[in-house]
């Protein structure tokens, strides 16, 4: 894997950064998505979380137009994770563009329950990221999985999903975690087949023979074989695969100027 580019926004132009700034500072906002050959998985949701959290914290920032242009300059070849970020700087904040290779994606994961909570923020993409990195390293783990008050919040990168009775549960949405567009998607797709979709508030006791998936726009769809000290989980033949060809078929070429217009 080659070294990330890095580009800035300044001037109304992105230019890519020739060196690194020792007063560069922590992350507001930041989002990535997996490009592949030119295309991907709803780029346009993407970026519209990013500015909507972005304005949320700092309004003056209008990042449509930088967001665009990023878009812009992923190659129409290979495998690619582009990274939007702001990050502190000085008195304000920097927008920054991270052109990066993909790493593998992968099908399938061990999880473990979190022993503590890192996120201050947990309804935007980005100031903890590193906090929530750092317990995944902690633990040794493919991913842990966060817990508000005892009941099953989301992964540390991912969202968390599970299949019991053959239905389809998410997070209940009054507990706290960051909109996950992989999940939205997913979502999307149950409602155009007339699935059903059921919101709870369950603990990781209560997934005793569920089969459970974190979701992610890295990786797509993982099933999750292992979780460690917790439920016994169960895989159904087949299902995932279903899902995650679905979810596959939702790539679209990219496109600078559905994203100016969505953001």
């Amino acid at each position: 894997m080659v070294e990330a580019r890095v580009f800035r926004w300044a001037g109304g132009s992105v230019v890519e950064e020739e060196w690194c700034d020792p007063h560069a500072g922590s992350v507001r906002v930041a989002d990535s998505w997996l490009v592949v050959d030119g295309s991907a998985v709803n780029v346009a949701m993407h970026v519209a979380r990013f500015t909507t959290s972005l304005a949320a914290v700092d309004p003056s920032l209008d990042a449509r137009e930088f967001a665009a242009d990023a878009v812009s300059m992923i190659p129409a070849e290979g495998r690619w994770f582009p990274r939007l970020e702001a990050i502190d700087y000085g008195d304000g904040a920097m927008l920054r563009f991270h052109l990066r290779e993909a790493p593998d994606a992968l099908t399938d994961v061990t999880l473990a329950t979190a022993p503590r909570d890192p996120r201050t923020q947990p309804s935007v993409k980005g100031p903890d990221l590193a906090g929530l990195g750092a317990l995944r390293r902690d633990l040794d783990i493919g991913e842990a999985v966060i817990l508000d008050d005892g009941f099953i919040a989301e992964g540390a990168w991912s969202s968390i999903v599970w299949w019991a009775d053959d239905t389809l549960h998410v997070v209940d949405s009054a507990i706290p975690r960051l909109p996950s567009v992989t999940e939205r998607t997913i979502r999307d797709h149950a409602a155009s087949i007339g699935s059903t979709v059921v919101p709870a508030r369950v603990g990781p006791e209560d997934l005793d023979g569920a089969e459970v998936w974190t979701l992610s726009a890295l990786h797509g769809i993982r099933v999750a074989t292992e979780w460690r000290d917790g439920p016994a989980l169960q895989i159904e033949p087949g299902r995932v695969d279903y899902w995650r060809q679905e979810y596959l078929n939702r790539r679209e070429a990219l496109d600078p100027g559905e994203v100016r217009s969505q953001s």
